[in-house]
């Protein structure tokens, strides 16, 4: 048991359990798979100027891989479940990740090249504008799915409030957690309505609309406090 701020907090989860374990060792092999997507080792000074280029955008994903593993390694330790529904949403959340991890680099290639007008490399080449639009699609489609996947996993942890003895303030943390899953899944669908219907020129909005998951974090968390 904890105290943060005034709030119980109670660590349920004080070992790692195997669906921990499992998840943990699948989003490690998520980060080493960013880590070596490349097409070779370089074999000199311009190849390897052009493999530091990709620095950002893996960075950029490495953090969201890592912020993803950490909600879920957080609500492991607290909460400890290991039920049926825990397992599945658990399963759900490593498979898409797995699946997701090479369009979620593209996508912050994608991102740090536009942003910087090419400097940094994106290697993928659209012909068409419907290519752009599935991209678009995909990565959001993907990202909701995460989104639901989290807000279930909460919402299944609230539905066992007598069972794991919740206090109020862990009730009002899975809550607002709940909600901020739902929120950013909100900017998912958003971002989907984008990708599908908006004219060519406005379509990088598909992209920018994730920003708005700082807002609906902060909010969030001044929730929370």
């Amino acid at each position: 048991m904890a105290n943060s701020d005034n709030k119980t907090i109670i660590y349920r989860g004080q070992d790692m359990t195997r669906m921990e374990t499992f998840v943990a060792a699948a989003f490690a092999f998520c980060l080493s798979m960013l880590a070596i997507s490349v097409d070779s080792v370089p074999s000199n000074f311009e190849e390897f100027f052009l493999a530091a280029k990709s620095i950002p955008g893996f960075a950029a994903s490495f953090a969201i891989i890592v912020w993803i593993w950490y909600d879920h390694s957080q609500w492991c330790r607290r909460y400890g479940l290991e039920d049926g529904a825990a397992a599945l949403l658990s399963c759900i959340l490593v498979f898409l990740v797995l699946i997701y991890v090479y369009p979620l680099r593209m996508m912050m290639q994608g991102l740090f090249g536009f942003l910087s007008n090419g400097y940094f490399p994106f290697p993928m080449q659209f012909e068409q504008i419907w290519e752009v639009r599935f991209m678009f699609a995909f990565y959001a489609t993907g990202f909701l799915a995460l989104c639901i996947t989290f807000y279930f996993l909460y919402r299944h942890t609230l539905n066992l409030e007598q069972q794991l003895a919740l206090t109020e303030d862990e009730i009002k943390e899975l809550s607002d957690r709940r909600n901020s899953w739902f929120g950013v899944g909100c900017v998912c669908v958003l971002s989907l309505a984008i990708a599908l219907l908006v004219p060519v020129k406005y379509i990088s909005l598909s992209g920018f609309v994730y920003f708005l998951n700082f807002l609906v974090f902060y909010f969030a968390h001044r929730e929370q406090k």
